[in-house]
C-alpha cells in the first residue's frame, strides 16, 4: 500500500486498528485526534507498575506508525482544514457514531460529494443507522447482544468476559480487508465508494457454524460446557500434574483404534456405547465417555499424553497461559511479535496476522505524541504559519456540549 495516503479518525480499538493494519501494509496514516488527544491514550490496561518502555502498551499497539494531528472539529476552521487534508487522501477511517459525524461534517456524504474517489471505511456498533445512534463497545455490540457470549458461558449461564478489544480488532481487521477490496474497484471504476462493517454482524460471522445450525433447528443452541459437549473427542481433560490437554479427534471412528492405542484403554471398544468410535453413538453418551476419559487422563502428566499422542499422530495441544503462550518459540516463530525502535534500543509490541512474501514493508514506530506532528502537516497542507497559529489557537476553545464517540 505504499503511497496509500489515510485518515484515521477513531477512538480506542475497532477503527484505530484498521489504520494500523493499512500502516502495516505501506500505507501513510494521520490520525485525527481532539484537543487533549483521543481517550484511548488514557486507558491503561492495568494500574500498579510498569516495565514498558512506552506509556500505553495497548493504545499503542492499536496506533503506532503514523502521525498525530490535533483538531478541534467542534470549529468551523478547524472542520475546514480537516476537509482540506481528507481531500488529499484515498481512504478515510472512523468508527465516530454517524449523528457526530454528521455534527462535525465527517459523514460519507459530506466527505463523498467533495472527493468523489474516497474510499470511506466505517465501524458501527450495530450497524443500522437508527440503532446505531447508541454508543456500544465490542462488550455490547459483538460479545452480549449477538449472543455470542451466551455461547461461550459455564453451565451457570453466566457470560464471561471476553479478551479486551477482540471484536474491534476482529471488526478492524475485516474493515482492512474491505478497503484493500474497494481500492482495487477504484483502480478499475475511478470511484470510491463506502465500506462499513458493524461489530454485530462480525460477531455473526465468527460464530457463523452454530448460527448457521440455529436458523434452522427449532432448539435453543446452549454453550458448549466439558462435561456435556457431544464430542467427547474434541475437549479438554486435566491432567496429573494438573495442566490440561485439549484433545482433537475429529474423527473418531478413523481414529478410534490409535485413540485407545494412545489411552491404553482397548476395553472401550467392548462397550457397545462405544464401540468402533461410531459418531452417532458416542454423542448420545457424551457425558459417560467425558467422565471416562477425564478419569484416563488423570493418570499420566500432560508432558507424557503429549508425547504419546504425538507419537500415534493425534491432533492435541496443551492448554496454555498467556504468560506461557508468549515465551513459546511456536507463538514468536510465527511471527506474532515486532520490534519497534525505539531510543537506543526496541520495544516488543503485537503483530498484526498478514504476511506478504517478498514485500518490502515499511518499519514500524510507536504512537505518536498528541499533535506531535499538527504544524508539519498543517504545513504540507500549505498552511501559513499565521494560520496554523490560529487553528491552533482553537485547541484552547470549548465547543458545544457533545462526546465525539
Amino acid at each position: 500500500m505504499n503511497g496509500v495516503r489515510v485518515v484515521e479518525a477513531g477512538w480506542f480499538a475497532s477503527a484505530p486498528s484498521c489504520a494500523t493494519i493499512l500502516a502495516d501494509w505501506g500505507a501513510q496514516v494521520i490520525k485525527l485526534e481532539p484537543p487533549g488527544g483521543e481517550p484511548g491514550r488514557a486507558t491503561l490496561a492495568r494500574s500498579g507498575p510498569s516495565n514498558a518502555p512506552v506509556a500505553n502498551p495497548r493504545f499503542d499497539v492499536h496506533n503506532r506508525s503514523r502521525r498525530s494531528v490535533v483538531l478541534n472539529l467542534l470549529e468551523p476552521g478547524p472542520r475546514r482544514v480537516a476537509h482540506q487534508l481528507v481531500r488529499g487522501c484515498d481512504v478515510f477511517v472512523t468508527n465516530l457514531r454517524p449523528s457526530v459525524l454528521r455534527q462535525i461534517e465527517l459523514d460519507s456524504a459530506t466527505l463523498r460529494a467533495d472527493h468523489p474517489r474516497l474510499i470511506y471505511a466505517h465501524v458501527t456498533g450495530y450497524g443500522d443507522d437508527q440503532v446505531g445512534q447508541r454508543r456500544s463497545y465490542d462488550l455490547g455490540a459483538f460479545w452480549a447482544y449477538s449472543g455470542l457470549a451466551s455461547l461461550s458461558g459455564d453451565a451457570t449461564g453466566r457470560p464471561p468476559h471476553p479478551a479486551t478489544g477482540m471484536g474491534d480488532r476482529a471488526g478492524g481487521a475485516a474493515l482492512a480487508g474491505a478497503v484493500s477490496a474497494a481500492l482495487f474497484q477504484r483502480e478499475r471504476t475511478g470511484e470510491g465508494t463506502v465500506v462499513t462493517v458493524s461489530l454485530l454482524r462480525t460477531a455473526m460471522w465468527l460464530m457463523a457454524s452454530d448460527v448457521a445450525d440455529a436458523l434452522h433447528r427449532d432448539d435453543r443452541p446452549y454453550p458448549t460446557v466439558h462435561e456435556t459437549t457431544p464430542k467427547a473427542t474434541l475437549n479438554c481433560y486435566r491432567c496429573a500434574d494438573g495442566r490440561w490437554i485439549w484433545l482433537q479427534v475429529l474423527f473418531p471412528a478413523r481414529d478410534w483404534y490409535l485413540l485407545l492405542d494412545v489411552l491404553d484403554a482397548h476395553w472401550l471398544d467392548e462397550d457397545p456405547r462405544f464401540h468402533g468410535g461410531e459418531p452417532t453413538r458416542l454423542a448420545q453418551h457424551s457425558e459417560i465417555l467425558v467422565e471416562t476419559l477425564e478419569e484416563i487422563f488423570r493418570h499420566r502428566t500432560a508432558a507424557e499424553w503429549a508425547k504419546r499422542l504425538a507419537a500415534a499422530g493425534l491432533p492435541f495441544t496443551p492448554v496454555q497461559n498467556l504468560p506461557e503462550a508468549l515465551a513459546d518459540p511456536v507463538v514468536h516463530a510465527s511471527g506474532a511479535f515486532l520490534d519497534i525502535p525505539l531510543g537506543t534500543g526496541t520495544y516488543r509490541s503485537v503483530n498484526s496476522p498478514v504476511d506478504f512474501a517478498g514485500a518490502d514493508l515499511p518499519a514500524s514506530h510507536t504512537a505518536p505524541q498528541v499533535g506531535a506532528d499538527t504544524e508539519q502537516v498543517l504545513t504540507e497542507l500549505g498552511l501559513s504559519p499565521a494560520q496554523i497559529a490560529e487553528i491552533r489557537a482553537t485547541e484552547h476553545v470549548h465547543g458545544p456540549a457533545a462526546t465525539l464517540d
